[in-house]
């Protein structure tokens, strides 16, 4: 076919594709695509085949979940982790899941008209470096002392405290705990607002080389540290709360840790119950040791009164 006589059948088609887009046969244009158009008007011209690469196919892209902005939490909340500021020391066989316990909701409320904290001292003559045999019945430099400034910080913020200043382990040391334990009964029972008991002690070493001391900073100062130490049924004995005095332990542990790295030596959980079985939001607090010094021994009991408080602001 020659030149002209493509250019001739070229317009011709041109016009009959304009008459059929005009109305009269819109079905049958419509069935024309353009690259069928341009097709044969292209060879009408040329003599020449155009053939259309068809685009490679595109995955659709499923569009990214929105997720919902992490929420903060204030400045001045914790946000509990057992990798980074929890440790245990087992002297038990348990094996308590950690995480849940630090999660979990404490049952409790430090606030109101009528006592909600005891402190009370198993060992009341325990005392600290610059007092003979490390044991005082001075009240201004015993156990009694540091449970003192617990009181006092936690009464200075609204909450109601009874400090038992019994000396339980003197003259019969061997009854300690059995005598605090009626102590504490006697308490509980005039005083059922009672949430929170605190046995408050400092620890001690055996070696006779010399005396454990221990080491933190609290506000820049030198400062001892803070162990709790939580009992357990393990022993054969009943304690039914055990876990949650423990989830309390955590807490305060973490608290500790993020307000003051270093002045938490780990959590120890024991076979035997120390009397915490008496009550939940019970634990027995080391306040640094005996060769620490009362001034530093008297920073850790702050920030333990401190952390406390938190808890009791609804940081659980």
């Amino acid at each position: 076919m020659d030149r002209n006589m493509r250019l001739r059948l070229a317009l011709g088609i041109c016009a009959l594709i304009l008459f059929l887009q005009s109305g009269v046969f819109p079905l049958v244009a419509s069935a024309l695509s353009q690259k069928e158009v341009l097709s044969v008007l292209l060879f009408l011209q040329t003599g020449q085949l155009l053939h259309f690469r068809e685009p490679a196919a595109v995955e659709p892209q499923t569009p990214a979940e929105t997720q919902p902005p992490t929420p903060t939490l204030p400045a001045d909340r914790p946000v509990f982790s057992t990798e980074e500021v929890v440790q245990v020391q087992y002297f038990c066989n348990y094996r308590p899941d950690l995480d849940a316990l630090l999660t979990q909701p404490l049952d409790w409320s430090l606030r109101g008209d009528a006592p909600t904290v005891l402190i009370v001292h198993s060992h009341a003559t325990e005392s600290y470096a610059g007092t003979e045999n490390y044991r005082s019945l001075d009240e201004t430099q015993n156990m009694i002392a540091i449970g003192q400034e617990i009181a006092r910080v936690l009464e200075a913020n609204g909450i109601r405290v009874l400090h038992d200043k019994t000396y339980h382990d003197h003259p019969d040391y061997d009854a300690s705990y059995s005598n605090a334990r009626s102590t504490i009964q006697g308490y509980l029972e005039k005083y059922p607002s009672i949430q929170m008991v605190l046995d408050i002690h400092r620890d001690a070493s055996d070696d006779p080389a010399g005396q454990l001391i221990t080491s933190a900073t609290v506000g820049g100062q030198r400062s001892a540290q803070l162990m709790m130490v939580v009992g357990t049924d393990a022993g054969g004995r009943e304690h039914p709360d055990w876990q949650e005095n423990l989830a309390l332990a955590l807490k305060l542990s973490a608290l500790l840790e993020q307000e003051n790295p270093g002045i938490s030596r780990p959590v120890s959980l024991r076979s035997e119950r120390f009397n915490m079985d008496m009550t939940a939001g019970s634990l027995l607090v080391e306040v640094g040791a005996a060769g620490d010094t009362l001034v530093q021994a008297k920073l850790a009991a702050n920030a333990l009164a401190q952390a406390i408080l938190q808890l009791a602001n609804g940081y659980q």
